[in-house]
């Protein structure tokens, strides 16, 4: 009886810390998104950000495609355009780059 009160009492006290950190963390900005560590990634103004397969987030400084094997691909230019027709082929405003990390705002 006492290792079951002991059970219940310790699992009540984990619920209400992981409540406590869930609330602590807070909401994540519209547009950017929050890793399992908790870091928080945004994209620049005009651009977005995407999490590739390996759940790092990565950022464009314009619009974004991903291919059939993962690769982001983005517009040089701020809210610049990009398409990808039914052969795979990618046009971007300016020049194409791949998405980087380095192109994303971290917030603390």
């Amino acid at each position: 009886m006492k290792t079951m009160s002991r059970f219940v009492v310790a699992s009540i006290a984990a619920v209400f810390a992981l409540q406590v950190e869930a609330q602590q963390l807070g909401p994540v900005p519209d547009g950017c998104f929050r890793d399992l560590s908790g870091k928080v990634s945004c994209p620049p103004v005009g651009g977005e950000v995407h999490v590739t397969l390996s759940g790092q987030a990565v950022c464009g400084k314009g619009r974004c495609v991903r291919d059939l094997s993962g690769k982001v691909t983005c517009s040089s230019q701020p809210a610049g355009q990009i398409t990808q027709d039914v052969n795979g082929k990618i046009m971007c405003a300016g020049r194409c780059e791949e998405a980087s990390e380095a192109n994303c705002v971290q917030l603390k």
